[in-house]
């Protein structure tokens, strides 16, 4: 095959020899027309050569358009010198990411048939990347659907099913009933594959309505499909229809093998054993699986012992080139192995970006520290000042702050409710109710802050109060016990409870007197 698509390319160079004419405006035509019409493009770069393409940029459109035109005609090129030159172009002037794109797809394409895995992998992932910039439907339903073929080969069936969904969204974006049938027929066939049918059944009705615009190689793919259910179904008569027809539009290693069933089933033996030996020559490695195990078991029943084992030991063969080839660890690994490089690009790129930022800093800091250096010290200076001033200023509260508690206090002991308190003392007597509400109203007139602070304490009894107003006047506890209708005792006990309850602290009851004073 590769020789032919090299004679061919040689024939268009040389059927362009005699014709020299602009060719800007016939590439631009022939890539408008090779998404949907590969054929027509080909015949418009025909008369091109290499002495017609003027410019660079010329020459890089040429290779990009026919290597897209040879791809969707589903053959490849022995040599990726076309569109690596294409490539290269688009990478250094920049000025076209789609084209950049495609040109790495389509290198990755031609790499991948030449069996550089590791470099077309790394070509792909750079065009999957710009896909989510470019947001072009036509490109994004290529891009996943030779994805989703990679990963197909390799045998990860998950990660195709993904890819295979990602380009139907893109196909049915574009508004293409050709490419949106491919991809229904690849999920298809993905999950006969994987024996999930109904699945399988809801793509295949997908299908069912477009099968009337259909033609070429994706009819024959849905009627073989559809030969795959009826046969699944006991269908065989209708089954094999579809196949032969499928059949009739294009050579299907799948139609093939599907078919040796149905004659192995009616009894036509040699006609099965044809069927599978043209199948042994299929491109996917579990078509070629499956005929070797048909055609093993068929000679092992006619103990035929000696093609058996031939054929087994051209099956390992197949087994190992298999993994070798599709390894599912291999891909995963590229994968994983262009994402670390990635990510170090990005970081190494991050890197050089914050190195530059902190230079630009240490400059700006450098040549602003002489003009501020002079406002620093008079800034220190001012802070100085203005420390000792505040410094001042807090003794000067301080001070005003105990002068305003000792008048508060003197002005509290020269109140007539004070002195008629000593009197009641001196003769015995607790206070009244009237005594207690009059003290009160006296701390709300020379001390209120004091008596602020004990009302905020929502679980202080009156007699707490009380008791608190007049350690604060310097009453002795005797005192307090008297006027308080209490004994010593239990005022003592009481000023211990209040240390916790209002300086939620533990000690003694002088130790509360003290803490109440110095309020």
């Amino acid at each position: 095959m590769q020789k032919i698509l090299t004679l061919l390319f040689l024939s268009l160079i040389m059927a362009g020899c005699s014709h020299r004419q602009p060719c800007h405006e016939t590439l631009l035509q022939a890539e408008r027309l090779v998404d949907e019409h590969p054929d027509s493009a080909i015949l418009l770069l025909a008369p091109l050569n290499t002495d017609s393409l003027f410019t660079t940029q010329d020459s890089a459109l040429y290779g990009l358009v026919f290597t897209e035109a040879i791809h969707r005609k589903g053959l490849t090129f022995n040599t990726d010198s076309l569109i690596a030159r294409s490539e290269r172009y688009y990478r250094q002037h920049g000025d076209d990411d789609n084209r950049l794109a495609r040109s790495l797809l389509h290198h990755a394409i031609v790499r991948y048939s030449q069996q550089y895995f590791a470099e077309a992998f790394e070509l792909i992932m750079q065009a999957e990347e710009m896909a989510h910039e470019l947001h072009d439907p036509a490109f994004s339903y290529e891009l996943y659907a030779v994805l989703g073929d990679m990963y197909d080969n390799a045998n990860d069936k998950t990660t195709t099913l993904d890819y295979y969904h990602r380009s139907l969204n893109a196909a049915r974006q574009a508004g293409n009933e050709q490419w949106t049938a491919r991809m229904l027929n690849n999920l298809a066939t993905t999950f006969d594959q994987l024996g999930q049918r109904d699945s399988f059944i809801s793509y295949m009705k997908q299908v069912e309505p477009l099968l009337p615009k259909l033609d070429g190689e994706i009819r024959a793919v849905a009627l073989c499909n559809w030969g795959s259910y009826q046969l699944n179904e006991g269908d065989t008569m209708a089954a094999k229809q579809n196949l032969l027809q499928a059949l009739r539009l294009t050579y299907l290693d799948k139609a093939n093998l599907l078919l040796a069933a149905i004659a192995k089933g009616e009894g036509n033996i040699d006609r099965a054993v044809e069927l599978w030996y043209q199948t042994l020559q299929a491109d996917e490695p579990d078509l070629q699986i499956s005929a070797y195990e048909q055609l093993i078991s068929h000679y092992n029943r006619q103990q035929d012992y000696s093609k058996s084992n031939n054929l087994a030991l051209r099956l390992n063969h197949i087994y190992r080139d298999s993994y070798e080839l599709s390894d599912r660890t291999g891909i995963v690994g590229m994968k994983q192995q262009y994402e670390r490089a990635q990510s170090e690009r990005r970081q190494y790129r991050l890197i050089i970006t914050l190195l530059a930022i902190v230079s630009l800093l240490l400059l700006l800091l450098l040549a602003l520290s002489y003009y501020h250096r002079w406002r620093i010290r008079r800034y220190n200076r001012l802070v100085s000042d203005i420390s000792t001033q505040l410094t001042d200023m807090e003794q000067l509260r301080q001070k005003l702050a105990q002068q305003q508690q000792t008048d508060q206090q003197q002005q509290l002991l020269a109140t007539d409710i004070t002195a008629h308190l000593h009197t009641l003392v001196q003769r015995g007597q607790p206070a009244t109710e009237a005594d207690w509400t009059a003290l009160v109203d006296a701390y709300r007139q020379h001390c209120p802050q004091f008596l602020t602070m004990l009302s905020d304490i929502s679980s202080l009894q009156p007699r707490e109060l009380n008791v608190c107003l007049l350690i604060r006047l310097r009453f002795q506890p005797s005192e307090v016990a008297v006027l308080t209708a209490s004994s010593p005792q239990s005022v003592t006990n009481l000023r211990v409870r209040l240390l916790q309850k209002v300086f939620h602290q533990k000690g003694g009851a002088r130790d509360f007197d003290e803490q109440l004073r110095d309020c």
